[in-house]
């Protein structure tokens, strides 16, 4: 199963004994680290991550770590 550390890694681990099988790296759209990956859940394929306080919604290939979309919920919310 795949798990985050907060960082801008996904870790993909053997569900019986925890194991690490890889790591990959995420980037964003313009290229940088995808820092502060939070609660992610797998749909149809990718995998979609929020990032820690910000209001965005990433959607990455879980093969390459590519940011295929970034979708900025910010204008939803009153400041």
């Amino acid at each position: 199963f795949v798990v985050t550390d907060g960082s801008a890694n996904l870790h993909f681990w053997n569900k019986d004994t925890l194991a690490e099988k890889r790591k990959v790296p995420v980037k964003r759209m313009d290229g940088r680290d995808a820092k502060n990956l939070n609660e992610i859940e797998w749909y149809r394929g990718k995998i979609l991550a929020n990032v820690w306080y910000e209001d965005v919604l990433l959607v990455i290939d879980p093969v390459t770590g590519t940011v295929d979309k970034e979708y900025d919920f910010s204008t939803i919310f009153p400041r």
